[in-house]
């Protein structure tokens, strides 16, 4: 089951609760910690890790909120070590956590993660971010900033490439079933038929490659 929090901070995050049996994965955690401590409580939810899709300020304000792994792709370590690529020196603040105190996990796309008896696939998307990923379970997409309802994500940032972003938009539109539902870091949610349908940056790049 998929879960939406709507999270404060510099950038309102969509922040996603991958929930099974009790057990769960955070997927961008955002900056409002204590919305998401509450949320977890009120829940009674255990914890199992963080997943980032990828490591921008705006998306990892809160990694710290829980003493779990922090999973996040070993081409994306880069933009979250350094505050002028992760976005906190543009936004004019300080990291909120302190690195060396977080169990930072690095993994590849071949990984799986379990709760029980589901499994969440990593998909890489660079483009946005060197290491960019997608999250998927079932028929439900956590697709970060790599792809939102009717539009992409930016490219123009530190790292950003637009070629690399081309191709994960539409290899990962055309991969996947029609009826799978694409939940954004910003904004409202979508389905890939929907994108197929409305999404002019993949219908343009589409055609470009």
């Amino acid at each position: 089951m998929l879960h939406h929090l709507l999270l404060q901070g510099d950038i309102p995050v969509n922040c996603y609760i991958i929930e099974h049996n009790k057990k769960c994965y955070i997927v961008d955690p955002g900056s409002d910690k204590q919305t998401l401590l509450r949320y977890v409580e009120s829940k009674n939810l255990t914890v199992l890790g963080v997943l980032l899709t990828h490591a921008h300020a705006d998306h990892i304000g809160a990694i710290d909120a829980f003493d779990v792994p922090v999973y996040l792709h070993k081409n994306e370590y880069q933009i979250l070590i350094d505050n002028t690529n992760n976005g906190f020196t543009m936004f004019g603040r300080d990291v909120p956590f302190n690195i060396k105190d977080i169990n930072i996990v690095q993994i590849n796309e071949s990984e799986t993660f379990k709760i029980d008896d589901k499994t969440i696939e990593i998909i890489l998307t660079p483009g946005h971010t060197p290491g960019g990923v997608c999250y998927k379970i079932d028929n439900d997409l956590c697709s970060g900033d790599t792809l939102f309802q009717g539009s992409v994500g930016r490219w123009d940032f530190p790292m950003g490439d637009i070629k690399s972003l081309k191709k994960s938009v539409v290899n990962l539109i055309d991969s996947l079933n029609d009826n799978v539902n694409v939940y954004p870091g910003h904004g409202p949610a979508s389905t890939i038929a929907n994108e197929k349908a409305i999404n002019g940056f993949y219908k343009q790049w589409k055609l470009e490659l």
